[in-house]
């Protein structure tokens, strides 16, 4: 690392961790009230709101420019306030989480459990998410939490420590064997799998559109006999969060590993499909979601063609098909 990246966040450090003690000396009313402000000064701003909004028309369909705005503005807003949450968990009393969720579906979970499972949770960047792991925990799951790594390796380890407040405990999302030693032990682990998965992840449908899903929580399931479920966290209002829990059930036989994989994260990306539209503002429509598209991983004669329209992926199949016949092709690279 240079030396102007490294005082550059160090100098994001000290601002995050200023930032965070304010917050924490006040209530969780006024910090998340900051955290809504914030978040509507990064949509006036312009921050990714170009994104937001083209995600909103393509889509949820959004024509209206003004609804498209409002409802971006609201995810804003939500962001805002669930980055400020995350920042006043040094201040939370774990306890208050018992009165501020409420969960639905769970039954099969315990049983899990009791049966010796491990358990896979897929959940998104919805609701208040930074809070839900330890209100999970609560209702007597061990959870880990599957994540990514923050550019910036001290806000990196300061939301961790931040997490350790309400006895959460973090993983990399990449890192199989630790993923796999949490659930051998009867534990839960948790996946925020709602972004892009560029060339790690399987295509499948989501918004009727193709996109890269991450297969991490599918493949811990498959390998270690897991169970797995979806579950986000909607907000109801002021201290009012509900979750409920579906179980996703694992591919039927005689599909080959791909189609396995994209069924089960196809049923995924249609249960977080349907909460987000129930409440769209409550996403995290600024992230490039469907950037990845199958032909970027093509290479030569064969990128060309599906560029030209001549050749297309069959999602359900996961093979690519001639346009003009439908018939399946070999196509040399893919993967």
């Amino acid at each position: 690392m240079s030396l102007f990246k490294d005082l550059r966040h160090r100098l994001e450090y000290q601002l995050a961790v200023f930032g965070a003690h304010r917050l924490q000396r006040g209530s969780q009313e006024q910090a998340q009230a900051w955290g809504r402000a914030l978040g509507r000064g990064a949509f006036a701003l312009g921050v990714a709101r170009g994104t937001a909004e083209r995600n909103l028309e393509r889509y949820l369909g959004i024509t209206d420019s003004r609804e498209r705005a409002r409802i971006a503005k609201a995810a804003y807003e939500n962001f805002g306030q669930t980055m400020a949450e995350l920042a006043y968990l040094p201040a939370l009393d774990p306890a208050e989480l018992d009165s501020q969720y409420t969960f639905e579906g769970l039954e099969p979970l315990h049983a899990a459990q009791a049966a010796g499972q491990g358990i896979v949770c897929m959940s998104g960047h919805f609701g208040n998410w930074e809070w839900m792991g330890g209100a999970i925990l609560r209702q007597g799951f061990k959870v880990t939490f599957l994540i990514g790594t923050q550019s910036n390796p001290y806000i990196d380890r300061l939301f961790n420590e931040y997490r350790a407040h309400i006895k959460l405990e973090v993983v990399r999302i990449h890192s199989i064997r630790d993923g796999l030693r949490v659930l051998k032990q009867k534990g839960m682990v948790a996946i925020v799998g709602d972004q892009d998965g560029d060339k790690f992840g399987v295509f499948a449908p989501f918004f009727g559109a193709q996109a890269s899903t991450h297969v991490i929580g599918e493949l811990l399931a498959r390998r270690s006999g897991a169970a797995m479920v979806f579950g986000v966290p909607v907000r109801l209002g002021p201290r009012r969060n509900h979750l409920k829990a579906h179980l996703i059930p694992p591919a039927p036989a005689g599909l080959s590993e791909m189609q396995g994989t994209e069924r089960v994260m196809a049923e995924y990306n249609r249960l977080l499909e349907a909460a987000i539209r129930e409440h769209p503002e409550q996403w995290l429509w600024m992230h490039e979601r469907w950037r990845s598209l199958p032909y970027q991983r093509l290479s030569g004669e064969p990128r060309l063609r599906a560029e030209r329209g001549e050749i297309a992926f069959d999602m359900e199949a996961q093979t690519w098909r001639e346009s003009a016949s439908g018939d399946a092709i070999q196509v040399p690279g893919w993967k």
